[in-house]
């Protein structure tokens, strides 16, 4: 009995020292840990649901975005007529510098001789079939069948056909093209069609995101995204006219012609072309700016060619230090140096002097010359500008009204000279045009701007980009040198020509 007393007074004892120690020893540090890790995990469950739900609403704007143009978005099959064993390039594909491929899928031409090959006088013969030369893509733009695409992918092309989304082929009539620009306008006969809506290029800043919709290695509407990696890119010279969206959107071959677009499911720009030693997409694409494109589309539309604003005026970059020389203001470290005027022009009337460096139009500063050239031939003809100048330490405002852009213009600004004789025109080799063929402006040589069809320069098989570099022992360094040496040639001519990477010997029996 004793024993069992003893034994509960001990448990008693046992039991209100826990009792005491509970109510008067320091708070545990466990219950307050579990207490703190369950709210930072309630709290880090929150942030990630807020995070996902951050990303969804970034997805479902890709999506949207992706659904709202891809009915738009068709595939382009570009067919030629073909003899068996056929040398050379039927489709005239520009030069490019290397590393500047264009997205067309062009296939079927790497089993020929490059364009760059010599001519050859005796061709085999045989019956034509036709056959798919590349696949690009391109953008329709009108309910009644206007397809926006570049040039370059239907250039030369024999038939068009046009692959729908929905899987429905059409016949393409080429509307109009204009290689200066890399744009075309394909028409197809068909009523339903769901346009996309061209959004404005010009508010889009580097970091937006966008999407490129096409046929990359035929794969038809492929999509991917990416931002705009920089804007009014120019000096790229694969183009007269340039004023590019650059992207890190994936683009491959087949995705030329197609649409690149904002969040919003708006067509901001047509990819055009990469810079890649591979061919294949690394992560530097050019679009050419929706607003350029569409108001170039327009013009084909409305009047069957392309027609550019004039100034009369050529011009040379302003570096860094013939700012400097002309003791330029810092605000005025861009922009553009008079050249040459073309007398009576609309520059010259305005009173423009060579010499002048036009640093603003329309009170918006410019970046370099081929922002002011690409601006100038943008500008509606008969529309006045405003040219802010610097002349001599005093800074001057120009009004100048815009005439229109015309070959006899162009040609009497560039010194640019026809040879009637042989139905070409030649020109002086300039700084662009050298980096756009690859070549070193100070080779020399006389270059082939256009080739009449049935003339003489088209029977010697002469090529625009062709580089006369000697006639008869001599060096050619005038357009005016070259005519008379063809005119005066009473007994033939020899001459040495440069296309591409190679020289070529021409022989004219006269």
């Amino acid at each position: 009995m004793d024993t069992q007393r003893k034994l509960a007074g001990i448990l008693l004892f046992v039991a209100l020292t826990l009792l005491i120690g509970l109510n008067w020893w320091p708070q545990s540090e466990a219950p307050s840990s579990t207490y703190a890790y369950a709210q930072q995990t309630a709290e880090s469950l929150a942030a990630r649901e807020q995070s996902i739900a951050g990303a969804e609403q970034l997805s479902s704007a890709f999506r949207g975005a992706a659904k709202a143009v891809r009915p738009s978005v068709v595939r382009i099959n570009a067919k030629v007529k073909m003899a068996p064993r056929l040398r050379g390039n039927r489709m005239g594909r520009p030069q490019l510098p290397p590393g500047f491929p264009f997205f067309f899928d062009d296939q079927l031409f790497r089993q020929f001789p490059d364009s760059n090959e010599a001519p050859q006088e005796n061709e085999p013969q045989g019956d034509e079939s036709l056959q798919t030369a590349g696949v690009g893509s391109g953008v329709i733009v009108s309910r009644d069948g206007y397809v926006l695409t570049n040039n370059h992918v239907v250039q030369d092309a024999d038939e068009i056909d046009v692959e729908l989304s929905d899987g429905r082929h059409f016949s393409g009539k080429v509307i109009g093209t204009d290689d200066r620009s890399d744009v075309a306008v394909v028409k197809i006969d068909t009523q339903d069609l769901v346009p996309a809506k061209l959004g404005d290029s010009s508010v889009m800043d580097v970091g937006d995101w966008v999407i490129a919709v096409g046929s990359p290695f035929e794969l038809d509407q492929t999509v991917t995204a990416g931002i705009i990696s920089a804007t009014n890119r120019s000096g790229i010279a694969i183009l007269d006219y340039e004023d590019f969206l650059q992207t890190d959107a994936a683009i491959n071959p087949g995705n030329s012609g197609g649409p690149l677009v904002n969040l919003r499911g708006e067509v901001i720009g047509i990819n055009t072309a990469i810079n890649s030693r591979s061919g294949s997409n690394a992560g530097v694409g050019f679009a050419i700016p929706s607003n350029m494109a569409s108001r170039i589309m327009e013009s084909i539309i409305q009047n069957g060619r392309v027609v550019r604003g004039f100034i009369g005026a050529s011009l040379e970059e302003l570096t860094l230090d013939l700012a400097r020389q002309a003791k330029l203001p810092d605000q005025y470290r861009s922009g553009a140096i008079i050249e040459n005027l073309l007398e009576g022009g609309p520059a010259a009337k305005a009173g423009l002097q060579p010499g002048d460096i036009v640093v603003r139009m329309d009170n918006k500063p410019l970046r370099d010359r081929a922002a002011l050239r690409t601006r100038v031939a943008l500008t509606p003809v008969g529309q006045t500008i405003n040219l802010t100048v610097y002349r001599k330490g005093k800074e001057l405002d120009l009004a100048v009204r815009v005439e229109e852009q015309t070959n006899d213009k162009m040609a009497k600004l560039s010194g640019n000279v026809e040879i009637e004789a042989w139905g070409i025109t030649v020109g002086r080799v300039t700084a662009e045009m050298a980096g756009r063929l690859g070549i070193d402006e100070g080779d020399g040589g006389v270059v082939v701007l256009s080739v009449a069809r049935g003339g003489k320069g088209e029977q010697l098989k002469l090529q625009p980009g062709d580089i006369f570099m000697k006639v008869n022992g001599q060096d050619i360094t005038e357009p005016n040198q070259l005519r008379t040496l063809i005119q005066n040639a009473k007994s033939g001519l020899r001459a040495t020509l440069r296309r591409g990477n190679y020289l070529l010997q021409l022989r004219v029996n006269d």
